[in-house]
Order: C-alpha cells, then structure tokens, then sequence
C-alpha cells in the first residue's frame, strides 16, 4: 500500500517553548486516522504546520512524492483542510460560497460540486444564506469546501466542536462514506474516532505516546469481570489483567476459558461486562500519567 503522507522528525518550537518534538509517523493511501490527546497537547500545531499556516522548524513531510517545504504549491494542491471554523462569507448562499472556491483553483466544473453537495446532503440548502444554517450545516459546507480541489488528502481539525450528537453523527457518517479520501482527523469524540479510524496517533506534551493500529485489534474485546470472590479471582487471572480491576483486553476464545477458569475455582461469575471505548480508556490514561509526572 503507498504512503499518502510521511512525516520524519518534525519539531516546532513558540515563543521559547517547545511544542512538537520529534513527531515521526505515516498514513497511507485510504487510510483515516485520529490525533488523540489532552488541549495543548500539539495536534492543532502539527495541523496548522501540515497545512502551511505555521512553518516547520525542524523535520520534512511529504504528501507523495511532494516536499511540503520545497515544494510547497504542489504539496498543498492536493490537500483539503478545515482548520478550526469553516472560514465562510454568512452573507452569501451556499452555492456562492462553494462558486467562491471553486474560482480558486483550475478545471473544477459544475458537476464536481453536486457530487461534493450530494456528499455533505446540503442540496435542499444551497441556496440559502449561510448566516441563516445551523453549526451543523456550517461544518458540512466547510467540508464540502475542502474538498472542492478534488483532494486526495484531507485534514481536519476538530470539525465536530459545538455540534450536537445528531451533528456528530452526520460528520462522521461522512468522513466514513469518503473511502479514495485519505484522511486526518483530531477530535475530541473518542467514540466516533474509533468507529472510523484505522490508526490511532496518541499525542501528549507535543510527543507521539503510541500508535493503536484499530484494524489489529478488531478480534479482541475489552471486558470486566464482575466475581464474588475478587482477591481469588485477581490471584488467577494476574497474568491478563490490564489494570487493578478484573479488566482483560482478549480475543472470545481467552475470554471464555478465563471464564470457565473462575467457576472451575468456585468463583462466581455475575457479569462479564464489555467496555466498547478502550480509547477512551487509553486516552485517561495519558492525561493520568502526565498529571502524576
């Protein structure tokens, strides 16, 4: 599989303070994956650096063959971003906003931004004013706004911030719908990102803390065995344990003998209960350790 984006050794520092160090991954081709972590951890950062609105000090990205810093204009064409608020005129229709982009770059016709507006489900909206659409509708215009150069890359910062759970819900539905997309997305909605990622970047103190491959961990399951004996039951299952609880990340098959193991031992089992946000888990975890470091 070809890799849509490398990023190699990229630091960046703020008024003396350091806000990226030495952040190496890559994406490829297809792939959608989610930046993780604590407010000023350094996502938005490396966002604004991916898209050219902050400079690199240190470090190289290329998107395909492209040096974003050597070659800059070829490197960005074939990138859409939605960085913060979708950057958009309130007085204008949706279809003149959308007219508005198009004008910016060559060969975009009248047929790609129907497909783009039948994407983001705004048709019966286009004409409207967009001082007059719900934040919802804003965000979906400023994704179809990002992706009128027909990008083979996207990246996206936050584009569900202030929407409701129905909002959310379209957004992602979207993003998931875009399979020749290669995207980047950071987000707070743990349980979304998980439901359409397929790499996980973990980002805390403007470093890389892990890389959770999803598609690798799909035959596995995160459960909590609920028992009436717990110091017996931890003494047998010590060696699966992921934290102080009777919690085990496995696949059925492990799950079902560590079951059988604890009736087998005269331990009652009341529920075997599934956590389906690991992410979430792993996320606390970060901040948690931060916090006692």
């Amino acid at each position: 599989m070809q890799k849509a984006i490398k990023i190699r050794n990229v630091s960046k520092t703020i008024n003396a303070k350091k806000i990226l160090n030495n952040i190496s991954f890559d994406v490829y081709e297809g792939e959608i994956v989610g930046l993780i972590g604590p407010n000023g951890a350094g996502k938005s950062t490396l966002m604004k650096i991916m898209t050219g609105l902050y400079t690199l000090d240190e470090g190289e990205i290329y998107y395909y063959e492209y040096n974003l810093k050597k070659d800059f204009e070829k490197a960005i064409s074939i990138v859409g971003t939605l960085i913060e608020t979708p950057d958009l005129y309130k007085t204008l229709s949706g279809k003149n906003n959308l007219k508005l982009f198009k004008s910016m770059f060559k060969g975009i016709d009248e047929n790609k931004i129907k497909d783009i507006v039948n994407i983001v489900e705004l048709e019966k909206y286009l004409g409207k004013k967009v001082k007059t659409y719900s934040l919802g509708m804003k965000e979906r215009l400023g994704i179809a706004s990002a992706l009128i150069n027909k990008p083979k890359i996207l990246i996206l910062d936050e584009p569900t911030n202030g929407l409701d759970p129905i909002g959310i819900k379209n957004i992602f539905d979207i993003l998931k719908s875009m399979k020749d997309t290669t995207i980047i997305i950071s987000s707070h909605m743990l349980n979304e990102i998980q439901g359409i990622c397929n790499k996980i970047v973990f980002i805390n103190n403007g470093e890389i803390v892990n890389i959770k491959h999803i598609e690798n961990d799909i035959k596995k399951k995160d459960v909590l065995f609920e028992v009436d004996d717990f110091s017996k039951a931890k003494l047998l299952l010590k060696d699966y344990c992921i934290n102080e609880e009777l919690e085990v990340y496995e696949t059925d098959d492990v799950i079902s003998k560590l079951n059988k193991e604890l009736i087998l031992n005269n331990i009652n089992v009341y529920r075997i209960f599934e956590n389906k946000n690991n992410l979430e888990r792993e996320f606390f975890d970060i901040v948690k350790d931060d916090k006692i470091n």
